[in-house]
Order: structure tokens, then C-alpha cells, then sequence
């Protein structure tokens, strides 16, 4: 029962982040739709005929991965009572897998049809390349919630 309210809490915690992040300039995020989506934007004149610089884009998730492994660590520790460097890593890999599907799933596909990129550039979000563009950008994202796992799991031995 406390994992699911993990799971819901950190989907949560997700989804307020994006927000918070996207409120005022909907344009950060840019690198993280569909080219079939930026490519009519562009052409509209809506989003800046250059892409924002991959760096700052990296940047700005890896703060966000060092954020999110120190949130969940402490929670882990705390609620939990999660000790060991294995316990902590596969807990916390288990709730990225779940932040991760949620985004694909909910966020990226389910949500998508009220998001005004999408609405802006007439493109369905169920549509093949872009549903397949976030797919691949989920199976990236289980990879880089191995590396979050093992950070994770160092913060909690630490603590």
C-alpha cells in the first residue's frame, strides 16, 4: 500500500513539476514533442525556427533527476525505512518506471489532445510518429532511470 502511494505522489509530484516548469513559457519544452508537431509550429511562425540548445535541455533534466533522487531517498528512508543500497535502487527504479509509463501514457498520449502545440499544429497525439517518438523517449528514459536508481540508492546509504 505505500508504494501505490508512491507511485501516486510521485506522479503527482511529476506532473506539478511540469507545470510549474511550463507555466509562463510552454516553449521549454519544444525538444520534447514530436518533429511532426514542431515542424507545423515552425512553419506557423509559433515556436523559434532554432530548437532551444540540446545542452540547456540536458541541463535542465539532469537537475531535475538530482532533485527527484533526493526527494524520493529522503522518502524512502523515512517512510519506507528503506536501508540498504539494493532495496533503495530497486524501489526507486521501480517508481521511475512508473513516473516514466505515466508520462508516455497519460502525459504524452492521453493529455495530449488538450495541449496547445498539439491544437496549434492540428496533429493527433495518437498519430504513428508521434506516438512512436514518445516511445522511444520512454525507453531512454528507463535508461536513465537505472543511473537515477543507483543514485538513489547512494543517497539513502548516506543518509
Amino acid at each position: 500500500m505505500v508504494f501505490f502511494l508512491e507511485c501516486v505522489a510521485a506522479c503527482v509530484l511529476f506532473t506539478a513539476a511540469l507545470e510549474a516548469l511550463a507555466a509562463k513559457r510552454r516553449e521549454v519544452f519544444v525538444n520534447d514533442y514530436p518533429p511532426v508537431v514542431t515542424e507545423k509550429l515552425r512553419a506557423l511562425g509559433i515556436v523559434a525556427e532554432k530548437p532551444p540548445a540540446r545542452k540547456s535541455d540536458i541541463l535542465r533534466k539532469l537537475i531535475a533527476v538530482v532533485v527527484f533522487a533526493l526527494v524520493i531517498a529522503l522518502a524512502l528512508r523515512r517512510f519506507n525505512g528503506i536501508t540498504t543500497f539494493s532495496q533503495a535502487a530497486l524501489t526507486a527504479y521501480l517508481l521511475w518506471l512508473v513516473v516514466d509509463w505515466y508520462d508516455f501514457l497519460v502525459v504524452d498520449i492521453l493529455m495530449a489532445p488538450f495541449d496547445k502545440f498539439y491544437r496549434l499544429a492540428k496533429v493527433s497525439p495518437v498519430e504513428k510518429s508521434a506516438v512512436w517518438f514518445h516511445c522511444r523517449a520512454s525507453l531512454r528514459g528507463m535508461v536513465l532511470g537505472l543511473v537515477f536508481a543507483l543514485l538513489v540508492g547512494l543517497i539513502v546509504l548516506f543518509l
